[in-house]
């Protein structure tokens, strides 16, 4: 299955890009596009646009922001008038960049830290056997 990553406000983007991939690795998912995001309105057209194409859309960084920029925000403001099936904030256990993953019908969205290491903790606690 393809799946898109989206960096938003991120640094060591390649580091974070390897991480996930070794994180991915037995759940056969392949990166279709990585896409870089600077601000909201891009962020939010990225998103819509890589649900056109997958299923599985991945966002690294804007998490350590709390102004309107940061993903907390942004992801509040777009489910405003929704109800998806399933939402939930992932406790990081490294650090208070905590991530989100919802869930609409087929599609998965998963928002997690810039920081490569962080990236791995999530899979191996918070997002193992989802």
């Amino acid at each position: 299955m393809n799946c898109e990553l989206i960096f938003y406000l991120a640094t060591k983007t390649n580091l974070c890009e390897k991480s996930l991939e070794n994180s991915l690795d037995n759940l056969e998912l392949n990166f279709r596009a990585s896409l870089f995001a600077t601000e909201p309105d891009s962020l939010g057209r990225m998103i819509i646009e890589a649900f056109e194409k997958t299923n599985v859309v991945f966002i690294i960084g804007g998490l350590n922001t709390n102004d309107s920029d940061g993903i907390e925000n942004i992801l509040s403001k777009a489910l405003a008038n929704k109800s998806p099936d399933d939402l939930k904030k992932l406790k990081n256990p490294m650090s208070g960049a905590d991530g989100y993953l919802i869930r609409q019908g087929g599609q998965l969205l998963i928002a997690l830290p810039d920081k490569p290491s962080e990236i791995e903790s999530f899979f191996k606690g918070p997002l193992k056997g989802y």
